[in-house]
């Protein structure tokens, strides 16, 4: 099958203003050099990527020495972004920032003009615990209420989410080949909309990831009831995973900084080492902190390349047994 903030906000969109460009990186052969620099998102601004973009450019910007601007791209799936930053000079100052969903799953379900191979991760900023929520006045409360009511009225509940098969479907298919269960599915550009779709009473479920509802929770906005991975989020400690509500679905997702393979290799490895310098500050660790970003443990090329060709295995095996490959 063919698949085609709140105080945080704030905070970043202030830092953002207190951006400098410093001098261009000095070196032999190819050099990054001092042109701003974009950071390509395939999703729409507000969610929790795009949170995680700001907080680079805020930080690596005098390590990388040229301005970082954040690009929301979601036309076409994400598909835009990705051709975007594909066909941009191969200079290292168009970038890609993304999940699995982009770079691995639309390449092998989409005729794309490129291979999985094409995508050259530089930077492991965090793991993703995809989330599914509702707002905190729904009848659905829990993950139990969930499959009780799904079961007794099959597709009379619209979950929201971002593209399809994307990190915040992929898990909801398997949770629905496990049990059965059907829902409305209904493709959102991201977790900023799903979150307003759901606080508007408009749909009934959705899935996000952790930094992008952690303050309406606190709130009581929201109520998030599961969680897709092998842990509770550090974010949302309350919340049970799907393990322990007894479904065996488990999918957490890489968010990871790209190059397209055009880009030499020295220029990669500058853009990773002043990503990763960046990020490494204080100011860039509080910021992580006040967003929920989970920047506390980046790894560099090496790392991010290694955890690439894991997860592009895992999402093979599961397009398989889904019978999407």
């Amino acid at each position: 099958m063919t698949f085609k903030l709140s105080t945080t906000a704030v905070a970043v969109s202030a830092a953002m203003l207190t951006l400098s460009a410093g001098a261009a990186l000095a070196s032999d052969g190819e050099s990054l050099g001092s042109d701003p620099i974009r950071i390509v998102m395939p999703y729409g601004a507000g969610g929790s990527t795009d949170i995680t973009a700001r907080i680079i450019a805020a930080n690596a910007a005098e390590h990388c020495g040229s301005r970082i601007d954040v690009v929301s791209m979601p036309g076409a799936g994400g598909m835009e972004g990705l051709q975007f930053v594909a066909d941009a000079a191969p200079n290292g100052h168009t970038i890609l920032m993304a999940d699995y969903s982009a770079t691995i799953t639309q390449t092998l379900t989409e005729d794309t003009p490129w291979e999985v191979e094409d995508w050259v991760p530089i930077v492991h900023l965090t793991d993703w615990k995809p989330t599914v929520y509702v707002k905190a006045d729904h009848d659905i409360q829990s993950i139990e209420d969930w499959i009780e009511l799904a079961e007794a009225e099959p597709n009379s509940l619209v979950f929201g989410h971002a593209d399809p098969l994307s990190l915040v479907h992929l898990p909801l298919v398997l949770l629905e080949q496990e049990t059965g269960i059907q829902n409305v599915h209904l493709p959102t550009t991201g977790g900023g909309e799903t979150r307003t779709m759901i606080l508007g009473g408009h749909i009934d479920l959705g899935m996000t990831l952790p930094p992008s509802i952690v303050s309406n929770v606190n709130s009581g906005e929201v109520t998030a009831i599961g969680v897709f991975a092998d842990e509770r989020s550090d974010v949302l400690p309350d919340v049970p995973t799907f393990q322990e509500a007894g479904y065996d679905v488990s999918f957490e997702a890489p968010l990871l900084v790209y190059t397209f393979s055009s880009v030499p290799e020295s220029i990669q490895q500058e853009l990773s080492e002043c990503i990763m310098q960046g990020l490494e500050t204080d100011t860039a660790q509080t910021m992580s902190t006040q967003a929920s970003a989970g920047l506390d443990n980046v790894q560099g090329l090496e790392s991010a390349q290694a955890i690439y060709r894991e997860t592009t295995q895992r999402v093979r095996d599961v397009l398989a047994a889904i019978n999407q490959d």
